[in-house]
């Protein structure tokens, strides 16, 4: 409930800047940097919050406060005071619950189920996700033609709610966390450490810090270079983003069928090939048409197929060679570096929108997705055959 919202607003929020509030490619580029910041300044903090606390609760308020902040922007723009200095402030107030959510989230799912359970699982949260990614951009882009961006937007507030909802429903026993009063600093980075040293955790997140960073610029690049340079409505751009979630939802559903056959490590590095190296096909796309479009539906839904198999094997991995009291911790680290590249790499997307064009942003950040495969592919984690060796000593 919560993603379907959110995905709605992937597309409805930066529309709105664009078309509503009139924003330039360095507001758009701020709001895209003011909504990840969070993952920069918060991370470590929550992290240690959610190995001493139960998950489910901080899940549960993480939802309730995202729904009052986006709450604030349609009912901003129906009074005609909306301004982008506004969004600014609520991206970054909701970006922190954010980060709070997905760090307990991430820790949360090894509770419910058995760690011989995690792929399938996982598999399985991915492909609802890309599902969500399917019917939410397109139904956003339909919302944003037929009614306008603030509705889309407010159903992204509800979502929040509905996602509150639905995870007061569950009944799981959580035991208490036996961690000092006052943790030391020494506590709080323990993750960091952790994710650093870690011979599968280390090129893991490589890999997604320079895809993070690249495809903002590139996704930042694509969205100005849809709307404004080729003038595309803002359904077919979710028809695009659609493509690309049925990809996701492919490769998400049917991953670990594919891992049976020819080994967790090859699957992930190819996979990963498939997805980081598919964007650079969008350099000769110039001008509008249905060419175009077709070209950017292909792209796309080669990124989802690659990515939506590489990223429940990625995470599986994660889970599975982390011990449980650190699992909060080292996801909090893992998303200060490489959630922390996204702020960075859009506020550098739209200084290179704003001083070239946003064609010249897209094909940047394209090449650069390109590299983040090289972590995987000579690491450790290539040789890897099975999930079950991850947790054997080195």
């Amino acid at each position: 409930m919560s993603s379907f919202g959110a995905e709605i607003a992937e597309l409805a929020i930066p529309l709105l800047a664009i078309v509503t509030l009139a924003a330039t490619p360095s507001e758009v580029g701020t709001l895209r940097t003011a909504q990840f910041l969070p993952f920069l300044l918060a991370t470590l903090p929550l992290g240690m919050l959610v190995d001493r606390s139960r998950r489910l609760p901080l899940m549960i308020g993480a939802d309730v406060g995202r729904f009052a902040l986006i709450m604030i922007i349609p009912l901003a723009v129906w009074a005609g005071i909306a301004r982008i200095e506004l969004l600014y402030v609520v991206m970054f107030a909701a970006g922190v619950l954010t980060v709070l959510y997905q760090v307990a989230d991430f820790a949360f799912v090894p509770d419910v189920v058995a760690a011989q359970q995690l792929v399938d699982a996982n598999g399985k949260i991915a492909a609802a996700q890309s599902a969500n990614e399917i019917g939410g951009r397109g139904f956003g882009g339909v919302l944003v033609d037929t009614l306008s961006a603030p509705v889309a937007v407010l159903l992204n507030a509800v979502g929040y709610l509905a996602s509150a909802i639905w995870l007061s429903r569950i009944r799981v026993t959580e035991t208490s966390r036996s961690e000092p009063d006052r943790p030391t600093w020494a506590d709080i980075t323990a993750g960091l450490r952790e994710a650093l040293r870690h011979r599968y955790v280390r090129p893991l997140l490589g890999e997604a810090t320079t895809f993070n960073f690249f495809n903002e610029m590139f996704i930042l690049g694509l969205m100005l270079f849809l709307a404004r340079d080729l003038g595309l409505s803002a359904a077919v751009i979710g028809v695009v983003f659609t493509v690309g979630g049925v990809g996701s939802f492919i490769g998400a559903w049917f991953g670990s069928r594919v891992t049976g056959r020819f080994g967790y490590g090859r699957v992930l590095v190819a996979t990963l090939i498939l997805g980081n190296t598919a964007p650079v096909l969008v350099a000769p796309a110039r001008d509008g048409g249905l060419d175009v479009v077709v070209l950017f539906c292909a792209i796309f839904a080669a990124m989802g197929l690659g990515i939506g198999i590489a990223n429940v094997h990625a995470v599986s991995v994660r889970q599975t060679a982390l011990p449980e009291q650190l699992r909060g911790r080292v996801n909090a680290a893992y998303r200060l570096i490489s959630w922390g590249a996204i702020p960075v790499g859009a506020t550098l997307g739209g200084v290179v929108a704003g001083a070239w064009d946003a064609r010249t942003a897209m094909i940047t950040g394209a090449a650069g997705m390109s590299l983040a495969t090289l972590w995987v592919a000579f690491s450790p984690v290539r040789r890897l055959r099975s999930i079950d060796e991850v947790g054997q000593p080195a």
